[in-house]
């Protein structure tokens, strides 16, 4: 049987399996535009485990394991559906799985990446030792931005905006219309609050500030308040992001600058993460600065349309890599990046081919495979 029908077979044993589990549990609605993502992240996880499994290259075998732990994720995301009070009928459930799911997104991600930078710039140490520095770097972020969470699963519950809503909300709800910001500051003084515990009144001015901030997420119609509460959460994602986009660029600006040779394909798949993350970025951002949940939902239905269309990408050349480490060529040259990377150059394939026949002269490129290091 050939590997891409199998692939097919394999994806689509992926899907039947969760249409099935749609017609026997109920589940939680979900919109389009996620389902498509989860669904292309499936693919992508199965092609990159053939990856990971046909490398004959053990150096970049270990690039495409931590892609393949990644995209593994997304069967934990169908899962998702299913979480309720039939399967699981914790409160807090729910709550929990998607935001350690959220986080393991991200951390997952960052660490494929950190790792392959790290594997490019420094390819003669050791694969263990490439683990340690890239777990080195991540822990001191991973410590710093997480931390709350691993404390305390329920932390987005404690934090001070959502304890301070809960009061306005609360003094609100005696009234069958939302009062005016200087009514309620009128008659009612906000705590500060530390640890998810009041340690004290604020100011007037403060408290001002602090409802007329607050009141904007009211609402006795829809759930405005989530905003709110899940902003600490998109926060630390969008940090996230911002450091993985920062690893990209020293991936691609020591790649202008050393030029060293590279595996097939890895370049166009960086590039896509950067698009991908970059889009990531922007509609998180939007989450955080929206007040009306309506409106969020929106905006996260249309960056994850963006993020459809660099995962269909990512699919072309994630196969385009699978295909090539499987011919001769390919074989041989990923054989030689690894032992012998002074004295190969850097593979072509079809876009380099487009740039270089369309802007370059072609001529003195064409059939340049081989170089000798003492030219340089």
């Amino acid at each position: 049987m050939k590997l891409s029908i199998k692939i097919i077979i394999i994806w689509l044993v992926i899907l039947g399996s969760y249409f099935l589990f749609i017609n026997i549990y109920p589940t939680y609605k979900t919109p389009l535009s996620a389902h498509l993502n989860q669904f292309i992240q499936s693919l992508l996880f199965v092609i990159t485990f053939y990856i990971y499994k046909n490398e004959k290259s053990k150096l970049s075998k270990f690039i495409f394991l931590n892609f393949t732990i990644f995209f593994s994720l997304s069967i934990f995301s169908l899962g998702y559906d299913f979480v309720s009070k039939d399967f699981l009928i914790e409160k807090y459930t729910r709550h929990i799985i998607i935001q350690y799911l959220i986080l393991a997104y991200s951390l997952c991600l960052f660490i494929s990446i950190v790792y392959l930078v790290v594997d490019n710039m420094f390819r003669s140490l050791k694969i263990y030792k490439k683990y340690l520095v890239t777990f080195g770097i991540i822990s001191l972020f991973f410590i710093y931005f997480l931390s709350p969470f691993i404390k305390d699963p329920l932390y987005l519950y404690s934090t001070e905006d959502i304890k301070q809503w809960k009061e306005i909300d609360a003094y609100a709800s005696k009234f069958n219309e939302v009062p005016s910001p200087i009514e309620i500051a009128n008659n009612l003084t906000l705590h500060s609050w530390i640890d998810g515990k009041a340690v004290g009144e604020l100011y007037p001015e403060e408290n001002l500030k602090r409802i007329e901030l607050l009141s904007l997420y009211l609402s006795r119609d829809n759930d405005n308040w989530r905003v709110l509460f899940l902003k600490p959460l998109y926060l630390r994602v969008i940090y996230f992001d911002v450091l993985i986009i920062g690893f990209i660029l020293l991936f691609f600006g020591y790649q202008y600058k050393k030029d060293p040779p590279q595996s097939a394909y890895i370049d166009k798949i960086m590039f896509l993460f950067l698009i991908l993350i970059s889009m990531d970025v922007l509609h998180n951002w939007g989450f955080i600065k929206s007040i009306e949940w309506g409106s969020l939902s929106q905006l996260f239905n249309f960056g994850q349309y963006i993020t459809i269309l660099s995962e269909l990408s990512m699919i072309l050349f994630f196969s385009l890599r699978l295909k090539f480490i499987r011919s001769v060529q390919g074989e041989f040259y990923e054989t030689e990046i690894a032992d012998n990377p002074q004295g190969i150059s850097r593979w072509r394939d079809l876009i380099d081919n487009y740039v270089l026949s369309h802007f370059f002269n072609y001529k003195i490129f064409n059939g340049r495979l081989f170089q000798n290091p003492s030219s340089k």
